[in-house]
């Protein structure tokens, strides 16, 4: 009976260490893009407490590199119209999605 426990225990030890070896891989890779959407979160949080008229003025705008702070006003023509653009492609998109899930909602 002692011999069943200990092959017991060196299966369950097996298969715990390849999850944690699973974990740690995937892990890897899930920790860079956390600390992109952290970095991203404190820009905002520091935009939030500028007083109003100067948060007004300022804003995050992605790109390809990552959340870059802007100020509004300096905004080309181009970079102008590729946010509103944007901006209403997202609301559009939003506005479908709830469209919906309303429709099914009624469906139901």
């Amino acid at each position: 009976m002692e011999g069943a426990d200990d092959i017991y225990r060196a299966c369950s030890l097996q298969r715990g260490g390849s999850s944690l070896w699973t974990n740690n891989v995937s892990d890897a890779f899930s920790k860079s893009s956390r600390d992109e959407d952290d970095e991203e979160a404190l820009k905002w949080a520091a935009i939030e407490r500028l007083p109003t008229f100067n948060r007004l003025q300022k804003g995050l705008l992605a790109t390809s590199k990552g959340a870059n702070e802007i100020y509004i006003q300096n905004l080309g023509i181009h970079e102008r119209k590729g946010l509103l653009e944007r901006l209403i492609d997202v609301s559009e998109e939003d506005n479908e999605q709830f469209l919906k899930k309303l429709k099914g909602r009624i469906e139901r």
